[in-house]
């Protein structure tokens, strides 16, 4: 009798077991169609992708990718392939947008972090604090942007995007009246942007006449 129950619950183990690495790797194929099809949506949107919007875009790959970066060995052989071509596709065009950073200088980017949030340390700003890096941003960009030049717009787009990938980080930490007050000061910074390209676009015009 004992002998039988020992089988039984070897088999039942067994059983638990292998349902539970078919539903892992049922996840990790859920996984890799989500990665796939946000690469896909990118990669026709990677030439319009601005300096403010990588750091969101690489959280966005690293939050998408984690799981399958940590059990690579559990995926079939034909999604190992797909998923290290994804890779290297997604890393061909991060180098590329890296090389474009390159240019900002160190020194005077800290300056414009500290100016625009009051930190240099932006991936570390507290939940509580984050409603307020934002108006001080948006406060001293509606003060200062007529005489801003186009370096020191890469500079705060830069920024604006340090900062947007920091509250993706932190925003279910948010509670409802900040994700309201930040979504909007975020749609008057792309506001306030669209009136500088329309600016340039205007001088432009009437430079060629």
């Amino acid at each position: 009798m004992r002998t039988i129950k020992r089988y039984f619950l070897t088999f039942l183990l067994t059983g638990i077991i292998v349902g539970a690495q078919a539903q892992s790797s049922s996840q990790l194929e859920r996984d890799l169609a989500d990665l796939r099809t946000w690469m896909r949506k990118k990669t026709s949107q990677a030439d319009s992708v601005t300096r403010a919007e990588w750091p969101h875009v690489k959280q966005e790959f690293k939050r998408l990718s984690s799981g399958l970066d940590r059990n690579t060995d559990k995926l079939s052989k034909e999604s190992k392939q797909e998923y290290a071509e994804i890779k290297s596709q997604y890393n061909t065009w991060e180098e590329r947008n890296e090389a474009e950073t390159v240019n900002l200088d160190g020194r005077e980017l800290e300056r414009w972090e500290r100016t625009l949030t009051g930190t240099t340390q932006i991936a570390q700003i507290k939940p509580a604090n984050m409603r307020n890096a934002y108006i001080r941003m948006i406060d001293y960009t509606r003060a200062h942007r007529r005489n801003w030049t186009l370096r020191d717009w890469e500079y705060a787009e830069f920024v604006f995007g340090e900062l947007n990938s920091r509250k993706a980080e932190v925003l279910d930490e948010l509670n409802n009246g900040d994700k309201i007050k930040i979504a909007a000061l975020q749609v008057e910074m792309a506001t306030l942007k669209k009136s500088r390209d329309a600016s340039e676009k205007y001088k432009e015009r009437r430079e060629q006449r």
